[in-house]
This record gives structure tokens, C-alpha cells and sequence, in this order.
């Protein structure tokens, strides 16, 4: 196809945020107990933070598997934008973390922590 909307519409480089990784509930904390959930943004939240034109502060680029379409999936909710660990191949052995969450314990005699 050789349409020059099409030419210049792939060309622009984006990133997609869905609203479950886009802010942080400002009532969760990182002591929630076993079985509580954190609530999910809302719709009007959401649209206030993020108006057309508007800057994001800063993104983590979490995959991109999406080749066809040039997209991105990312995160703007601090949490995620700061996290050390997100999956297996952010760990880097030898690395000291402080202050991580104890999971659960487990019935071998260890604990699961949170990274």
C-alpha cells in the first residue's frame, strides 16, 4: 500500500498505557494484608491526568512485543516507573534489596518475598 496517510501514520512511535498501570490508587500502601485489593482507577481520574496534548511525566516501557502496529505497553504509575524488579530478567545476581515485603512463609521453612 503506498497511501501517504498511511506512510506517515507508521511512523509515529507511541506508547500504550492502559488505566490499571497508568496511577497509583493514592489509598493503597505497599502494608496491605493478605487478601486486600487495591482499588482501580477511576474513569474521571484517568481522564483529568491525562489530557490530549498534556505531558507524562515519565513511562516504562514494559513490552514491546506489538511489532506490527510500532506500539509500545507501558506504565506511568510510580510505582511501576520506580520499580527495581518488574520480571525475571530485571534481577541481576549479586544485587542488594532492602526493605522488601515478606509474601508468605512457606512450608519448606522459607519465605516468598515481594521484589
Amino acid at each position: 500500500m503506498t497511501v501517504p496517510e498511511y506512510r506517515a501514520a507508521s511512523k509515529v512511535r507511541a506508547a500504550y498505557v492502559h488505566i490499571s498501570k497508568s496511577m497509583d490508587d493514592a489509598s493503597s500502601s505497599s502494608k496491605k494484608g493478605k487478601g486486600e485489593q487495591k482499588h482501580r482507577t477511576s474513569e474521571v481520574a484517568f481522564a483529568r491526568e491525562f489530557i490530549v496534548n498534556s505531558s507524562v511525566k515519565a513511562l516504562r516501557i514494559l513490552s514491546t512485543s506489538n511489532h506490527v502496529d510500532g506500539i509500545a505497553s507501558c506504565a506511568t504509575a510510580e510505582s511501576i516507573v520506580n520499580a527495581h524488579v518488574l520480571t525475571h530478567g530485571d534481577i541481576q545476581p549479586g544485587t542488594v534489596y532492602k526493605n522488601v515485603n515478606v509474601l508468605s512463609l512457606l512450608d519448606a521453612g522459607g519465605v516468598l518475598v515481594e521484589l
